[in-house]
C-alpha cells in the first residue's frame, strides 16, 4: 500500500507546472497588444489564479509535457466597464491544450488562439 501512495505522490509532482510564485501579465492575444489588464500565477501544484479583466479567477490545471488542460473556471462577479474583455479571455483560456514557458515569456495556444504571457516585474501595464 505505501508503494501506492508513492507512486501517486510522484504523478503529482510531475504534473506541477509553471514557475511557483511567478505572476504573468498578459500581453497579447493573437499576435495583438490587449488594452486589459489580466494576469496568470500558477498557486500550486495543479491550479493556477489571476486576475481577469473585472474579477478574480482560479481553475484547477493539468499539464504532461506540453500539453495544458484547465478544469472550469470559477471567477468572483463583480461588474465592471471591461466584462466583454473579459469574456473573451476567459474563452480564450479556455479553450488553451498547449503551453510553452521560458524565464521571459509564457505562450498558451489552442482553438485556434494564442496568448503570450510575460513575467509582471517586466510587464509595462
Amino acid at each position: 500500500m505505501k508503494h501506492v501512495w508513492m507512486a501517486a505522490l510522484m504523478l503529482a509532482a510531475c504534473v506541477e507546472t509553471g514557475k511557483a510564485n511567478t505572476e504573468w501579465v498578459l500581453a497579447s492575444v493573437d499576435g495583438a497588444a490587449v488594452d486589459y489588464t489580466a494576469t496568470l500565477s500558477f498557486a500550486e501544484t495543479g491550479r493556477i489564479t489571476g486576475q481577469a479583466p473585472c474579477n478574480r479567477y482560479f481553475a484547477d490545471v493539468t499539464r504532461q509535457g506540453d500539453s495544458f488542460k484547465l478544469g472550469m473556471i470559477g471567477a468572483t462577479r463583480m461588474a465592471c466597464l471591461q466584462i466583454k474583455g473579459e469574456a473573451g479571455y476567459f474563452q480564450t483560456l479556455q479553450g488553451v491544450d498547449t503551453l510553452i514557458e521560458s524565464p521571459a515569456r509564457l505562450t498558451l495556444s489552442g482553438a485556434g488562439h494564442q496568448m503570450v504571457f510575460v513575467p509582471a516585474a517586466q510587464s509595462t501595464l
